[in-house]
């Protein structure tokens, strides 16, 4: 193991623009609104109007979330090269084109997996651009305290796609297409907000030519710093145990075990981003102090909350689970962020957060088709008790062998 020495995080010497701040969550409020819409519409079609089994459910899924782990190191390497205020205007403005196109064609009843697959391709890219570009944003806008800030953020998110998956469930009485028409003008809304930021100084951005050496940068950094080795590997897994099986199973869930509707999967999924505004707002003015050990303690409560999901549990008690589930979430996504960006350096700052973003929604493609065949083999609560489980015996591994539980 590596010395305490090693572990001590690096101060950003980043200037900060607190002026800044409110578009800044504007910003973040717009995207992962509209996202939040998206998780439920796009489920639901997926689930209910084109009946798909379980498998094809973690295909669909796939297409959302595998662009992430294609394309994040590229984009975090454009976050250090290219403004980043300029890139969120402009793909806040390209993600509303294939929402539009989407809801244009199931109001002609032209939709298919293909077209669903495709357009959750598009989006997904969309995304995958634009969260290096803003994660990278956030020590200029954060202020001295930035635990705070990043706190700030993750109610932001988690807030606004709250209450994008609520809104999301007026769709059983407006119809898809209208919602889809509204999740678009979400993401206009979130373009203003970046025209509002402040240019990025010439002097912190990377010239030249963008080589491939520049886009593995990110993860050479990551492997040779054991502050952010650590976390990376638990991110992964965050991916595949906990983000896939919770974009495909807990639809299903709510189709198949519950017999509910729309309005019903928009409430489930509210609720974890519900939990985790509440757990990122204590946080905001408590503070953790050893941030890895919070970590591995939150991941303990996310894999007993699907530990008993899986006995079948009724619909509150579902809801209730899910609740909690997310309060842990808000201590391990604020505790992993604010490790990654004290450790990240100033300089290739975009592409150490991008490999962030790889781990945590990159490992999610993976999760998805896993939990997606694995509800077709397992059934969907032995499929929660496998990634239960293993998250389980992940935690005890990395607490013993590692010095994740060490970090500040």
């Amino acid at each position: 193991m590596e010395s305490d020495s090693s572990l001590a995080p690096a101060t950003p010497p980043d200037r900060s623009d607190n002026t800044a701040f409110a578009p800044y969550m504007t910003n973040v409020a717009s995207w992962f609104g509209g996202m939040g819409m998206q998780q439920v519409l796009f489920s639901w079609i997926v689930v209910n109007e084109l009946q798909a089994t379980g498998g094809w459910v973690g295909v669909a899924q796939t297409s959302t979330l595998l662009p992430g782990l294609l394309v994040w190191m590229v984009a975090g390497a454009l976050a250090d090269r290219w403004d980043p205020r300029r890139l969120l205007v402009g793909l806040h403005l390209i993600g509303a084109v294939p929402v539009l196109a989407l809801a244009g064609l199931i109001w002609l009843g032209r939709v298919d997996l293909p077209i669903l697959i495709a357009f959750g391709l598009m989006v997904g890219t969309v995304g995958a651009l634009s969260m290096p570009a803003r994660d990278s944003l956030l020590t200029r806008v954060a202020g001295d305290d930035l635990m705070r800030g990043v706190t700030t953020m993750t109610a932001a998110q988690f807030g606004a796609s709250a209450v994008g998956t609520l809104l999301a469930g007026l769709a059983r009485l407006t119809g898809s297409p209208f919602m889809l028409v509204v999740q678009a003008l979400v993401f206009v809304v979130g373009a203003g907000a970046a025209a509002r930021l402040p240019p990025a100084r010439p002097e912190s951005l990377i010239r030249g030519r963008l080589r491939l050496s520049e886009v593995a940068g990110g993860m050479a950094e990551v492997a040779r710093t054991p502050a952010l080795r650590g976390p990376f590997l638990l991110v992964v897994a965050v991916g595949i145990l906990f983000v896939g099986p919770y974009w495909v199973i807990f639809p299903l869930l709510v189709r198949d075990y519950y017999e509910a509707g729309i309005d019903a999967l928009s409430l489930v999924l509210m609720l974890f981003p519900l939990g985790t505004i509440l757990g990122s707002m204590v946080l905001r003015y408590r503070g953790v102090g050893r941030k890895g050990q919070a970590a591995l303690l939150a991941l303990l409560v996310g894999a007993s909350c699907q530990l008993v999901v899986s006995t079948g549990v009724p619909f509150l008690a579902l809801l209730a689970l899910v609740l909690i589930w997310g309060l842990g979430g808000s201590v391990f996504i604020n505790c992993s962020r604010t490790l990654f960006q004290q450790a990240a350096p100033e300089e290739g700052r975009g592409r150490v957060l991008a490999i962030y973003q790889v781990g945590f929604t990159g490992g999610g493609p993976i999760g998805a088709l896993l939990a997606g065949f694995g509800a077709d083999a397992l059934g969907l609560h032995g499929t929660l008790v496998v990634s239960s489980c293993t998250m389980v015996a992940l935690v005890v591994v990395m607490a013993i062998f590692s010095d994740v539980s060490r970090l500040r």
